[in-house]
């Protein structure tokens, strides 16, 4: 017992002078009783010098980050600031929530449509974009990069036409009727997914140019490029695929990789997941930022009403 007590105080020091700590004092204080440490300690309390996660001073490197090098204190601080953000973005998403019901009952009420909650409220994201002329350099890199993909694709051998496997008539049914208000929904996001095609080449692949030459066998790789290449417009938005115009995707969706076909934001595969198998299919679509609502749509079967969005519902305050 005489030895666990030693140990305990030799392991605990005063934070400012390191004078060894007895174990009763260790239990109340990271100081010594010395009444320098205490005044030197308030000091540099008010001039925010301690680590925030075990007290002790900092060095002069570490003033901005506020944290000591002890590799404890820097795994607390990161799990800290991930469970304020992800409290923060929780927050934001209830208020925006609930914002956009408040939207969904005053255009109900403007339009005289009875049971506005039969609209189901569909938070996604918005793409915010300035339209642009496709600079020069970006069109070359897109084709020298095309040109190397059709190089590949052309040393494989031509494919098969796969037909896909037949999905049951339920599953067809219920697509057939998702196809146009999940297309108003992108139609209010505006390309939100869209941006990652600005990195990755409008996400077009080996697979892609495959599939595409299984549909023309007969065309040669310069035609394969021209086909391509003749989708791109002048104008493009801002910082986004090189086929991203305002009204919409330029490239055919034969010619799109698979992944612009089937991707669905989470929103959308909510709303499709909890639309009914019968009766009329309506959403109330809201495209947000992080924190504010951007735009509305209010969608009934195959149309849909852009919603104007008033200022009180494109702020969220945190």
């Amino acid at each position: 017992m005489m030895t666990d007590t030693v140990s305990l105080a030799t392991t605990s020091t005063c934070v400012i002078c390191d004078t060894p700590l007895s174990w009763n004092r260790a239990q109340i204080s990271r100081l010594c009783i010395r009444a320098e440490c205490a005044w030197r300690y308030s000091l540099l309390q008010k001039q925010n010098k301690l680590c925030r996660m075990c007290g002790r001073p900092l060095s002069t490197e570490n003033w901005v980050s506020g944290v000591c090098t002890s590799l404890d204190c820097r795994r607390a601080i990161v799990a800290q600031q991930a469970k304020e953000d992800h409290a923060r973005r929780v927050r934001r998403e209830r208020m925006l929530r609930q914002q956009a019901g408040r939207l969904r009952d005053q255009v109900a009420t403007h339009f005289g449509i009875g049971k506005p909650k039969s609209f189901l409220l569909t938070v996604i994201p918005a793409a915010v974009h300035q339209i642009t002329h496709l600079p020069a350099q970006r069109r070359r890199e897109f084709r020298d990069y095309l040109n190397s993909l059709i190089d590949r694709a052309m040393s494989l051998p031509v494919p098969p036409v796969v037909n896909p496997e037949p999905m049951p008539e339920s599953v067809l049914v219920q697509n057939a009727r998702l196809q146009v208000p999940s297309g108003s929904a992108c139609a209010c996001c505006q390309g939100s997914c869209c941006r990652g095609g600005a990195y990755t080449h409008a996400y077009l692949g080996v697979e892609t140019m495959q599939r595409y030459r299984a549909a023309h066998p007969n065309q040669s790789s310069r035609q394969i490029l021209a086909a391509y290449m003749r989708h791109i417009r002048d104008e493009t938005c801002e910082g986004s695929c090189v086929y991203h115009r305002v009204d919409g995707c330029s490239l055919p969706r034969e010619m799109r990789a698979d992944i612009c076909n089937d991707f669905y934001c989470g929103g959308l595969r909510e709303f499709r997941a909890n639309v009914p198998v019968t009766g009329p299919v309506r959403g109330f679509f809201v495209a947000t930022t992080d924190d504010a609502i951007q735009r509305a749509a209010l969608v009934h079967e195959e149309q849909m009403l852009m919603v104007p969005t008033p200022p009180a519902a494109t702020e969220c305050s945190d």
